[in-house]
């Protein structure tokens, strides 16, 4: 603990005012989650991020929510953009297709933008101050998310890299949940649900996705009975993700 002078001589624990701070980024960020502004409220959790003390669980779900929800209307811009110019290009209208192809590269790069603030934040605070388990399984699970989303619209070596960069968050955090975190746990779930699909999308490695899914599934299923209720339908829904991918992907490879 340590005293600053704050307006004449009055002595203020230091403590206190990283207090206020860390309070009024999570307000704020609470605004701007109501209002949908959400760029805003992960610049209001990259604030509270940088405070430095360890985020709370409800603060690493807002976190995640924050980055996750100013990807998603971008990310759905990008699907648009290419259906445009694939149906403009196919009607012989170059010209719009191009316009159509030009907005996916502006979008794109607000995207890379905001993968590349998310990593940052993850690589150099909150994964090496993460204490083992819930939370530091947590942060490589998104750590491998946001490279792949980023290695969804990245092309060449920059897909090459982002796509290792991923598949290396991704392992790191299957081995600090087998190490540190029950079968069941939400957070494992989910690690296994989103590696296994970016094995089948971003690697095209489809038997190892379905090893993947089909571990977590056989590894939970006989738990999920004496789970408490608030975490049962969590892992519940998880494992329907799973089945409905596995019944996608199994047909396919059996019939390739």
């Amino acid at each position: 603990l340590k005293f600053e002078i704050a307006g004449g001589c009055q002595l203020v624990p230091h403590f206190e005012i990283s207090k206020m701070d860390e309070d009024k980024s999570i307000l704020l960020a609470r605004v701007a989650e109501t209002a949908k502004r959400f760029d805003d409220m992960a610049d209001y959790m990259k604030m509270r991020v940088d405070n430095g003390a360890p985020l709370n669980p409800e603060e690493r779900e807002m976190f995640s929510a924050a980055f996750k929800n100013s990807l998603t209307i971008r990310r759905h811009a990008v699907r648009v953009a290419v259906s445009v110019a694939d149906q403009e290009r196919q009607a012989k209208n170059d010209d719009k297709a191009n316009l159509a192809t030009g907005y996916k590269s502006i979008v794109e790069n607000e995207l890379s933008g905001i993968c590349l603030k998310a990593l940052d934040l993850l690589k150099s605070k909150l994964v090496p101050t993460a204490t083992d388990g819930e939370a530091k399984t947590f942060y490589l699970k998104m750590t491998g998310d946001y490279y792949r989303y980023m290695a969804e619209f990245a092309v060449g070596d920059a897909r090459q890299r982002s796509a290792e960069d991923a598949k290396a968050a991704y392992e790191e955090g299957m081995v600090e949940a087998a190490a540190n975190l029950p079968i069941t746990h939400p957070v494992r779930m989910g690690l296994a649900l989103n590696f296994s699909v970016f094995q089948h999308e971003v690697l095209g490695e489809t038997q190892a996705a379905i090893a993947t899914a089909k571990k977590a599934l056989e590894d939970s299923r006989e738990f999920i009975p004496s789970l408490p209720e608030e975490s049962k339908q969590d892992v519940i829904l998880t494992c329907q993700l799973l089945d409905d991918n596995l019944s996608l992907w199994e047909p396919a490879e059996a019939a390739a």
